[in-house]
């Protein structure tokens, strides 16, 4: 298992652990079809340490995240 921050883009994942975030970011995350077992890939990257564009694999739900809230996020690469 290894972080969010990690990924290459275009790499498909799952997302394994929520956990380690912060209660408010997690319940966002959950309302928008971002769960643990999801299948997500990470689409962009955006310059200088900043967020990630992430889609959630079966619904085409974008969105980014800080890239400091993407290596609280556990993935399992399949």
């Amino acid at each position: 298992m290894t972080d969010l921050a990690m990924i290459p883009i275009g790499k498909p994942v799952v997302m394994t652990d929520l956990n380690k975030i912060e209660d408010r970011l997690r319940r966002r995350l959950l309302a928008l079809g971002f769960y643990e077992g999801c299948p997500i890939v990470v689409r962009r990257r955006a310059s200088f340490q900043g967020p990630l564009t992430i889609e959630q694999r079966d619904h085409h739900q974008m969105i980014a995240i800080r890239k400091s809230d993407a290596k609280n996020i556990g993935v399992f690469l399949p």
